[in-house]
């Protein structure tokens, strides 16, 4: 059985490699961490730029690779932009 505090530890590591991952291919992001509540199995990413498909293939196609995530709503996987280039 684990135990709280391991899921606590995946939990950061993923956030941590998410984003060392995007950083890696020129993203500037500006958060990555987990939903809370019915929503705690989430990963939501915000990265600097104009939200656009394209944009959020990229960051969801990046994210996928990193963790290993898949399924429904591309591994529930939440992309925001904020501002501009």
């Amino acid at each position: 059985m684990y135990t709280r505090e391991y899921y606590h530890a995946e939990r950061v590591k993923e956030t941590a490699t998410v984003k060392a991952a995007l950083q890696a291919q020129g993203f500037q992001v500006l958060s990555v961490r987990h939903g809370t509540g019915t929503a705690h199995g989430w990963l939501h990413i915000k990265v600097k730029g104009v939200w656009s498909r394209d944009l959020n293939a990229r960051v969801v196609t990046i994210a996928q690779a990193a963790t290993g995530r898949h399924g429904d709503y591309d591994g529930r996987i939440g992309v925001d932009a904020t501002g501009g280039d």
